[in-house]
């Protein structure tokens, strides 16, 4: 299982990584970069100024959780906040629409729940993007063991910024299917859904669109779908991401749900090793997954 976890959390920030450079770029534009074969090898192109390896927010946010709960030993929610603002304050490269919004109020001294359950009634951010999943994947893993626990904390660290239920039930199914496949399991869709999920949650994961029908704009339900997607279809770790890369769009954020899906399922063993070790922080993934493993299986 400890390789399970480690191939879901570096998955994340190979997926990020992969994904940086080609944001907000068609099928189209990337199919006639090259087909991958500079994209493999984390090479810079012209959508974003990117280093090769840089991580965007997914990956970014995604060790802000890890390192919060490994240090703290537990889920400290005021601790999160503050790193959540720090990181705010740190000026970002990237950053979705909706949390730079959120975070800006939380940073101007307005609480949780007014500032995220009030942008969840903005229209600008409906639907709600899905620039909260991957940090909610560390608390998913950390309550592998109890599933009562997971939902609570998930949805607890979700609303940080996204409020919108739409937004919670997806980083909820997202968390499940992890928890099952680091448990060696194949997750089955209506299986990972919350009991009472939403119609568009439940048609997010149980359909089963085609490539170019799928959502890739970066909302909490097209990342998810592509995720699923992915989990489906993709024969290898390499492969799958580029499949999703190759979707255009919000390639960062589609790449790194993918990317958390697809590693737990094929392990830390089979991630190529020349995308490892050019990822920004990979050691901090290895040690952090290590430690969040112990954390979440040991009595």
């Amino acid at each position: 299982m400890k390789e399970n976890f480690q191939g879901c959390l570096l998955g994340v920030g190979i997926g990020d990584a992969l994904g940086f450079p080609l944001k907000r770029m068609s099928a189209a534009e990337i199919s006639e970069y090259g087909r991958f074969e500079s994209l493999r090898e984390f090479q810079p192109a012209p959508s974003v100024g990117s280093s090769p390896g840089e991580l965007a927010d997914e990956g970014q946010l995604l060790l802000l959780t890890l390192e919060s709960v490994c240090t703290r030993r537990s889920l400290d929610m005021a601790d999160l906040v503050r790193r959540l603002k720090g990181w705010f304050r740190s000026r970002p490269k990237d950053m979705t629409p909706l949390a730079r919004h959120v975070l800006s109020r939380l940073d101007a001294g307005e609480d949780v729940a007014e500032a995220s359950e009030g942008a969840s009634f903005d229209a600008e951010f409906n639907p709600p993007d899905g620039g909260h999943l991957t940090r909610c994947i560390p608390v998913a893993l950390y309550r592998v063991m109890d599933a009562e626990r997971r939902r609570s904390d998930v949805t607890a660290v979700a609303r940080l910024t996204h409020w919108n239920p739409i937004a919670v039930q997806a980083a909820l199914t997202l968390g499940e299917a992890l928890t099952q496949l680091v448990q060696g399991k194949a997750p089955l869709p209506e299986a990972c859904l919350p009991s009472d999920a939403l119609p568009e949650v439940r048609e997010a994961v149980q359909s089963a669109p085609a490539a170019d029908r799928l959502d890739a704009s970066g909302s909490a339900l097209g990342a998810l779908s592509i995720g699923f997607w992915a989990l489906r279809t993709a024969k290898t770790f390499e492969d799958g991401l580029a499949q999703v890369v190759s979707l255009g769009g919000a390639t960062d954020t589609n790449a790194a749900v993918a990317g958390a899906l697809l590693g737990a399922k094929f392990t830390r063993l089979a991630l190529p090793q020349r995308w490892v070790y050019r990822l920004e922080g990979h050691a901090r993934f290895e040690v952090l997954g290590a430690r969040l493993f112990e954390l979440a299986t040991l009595p």
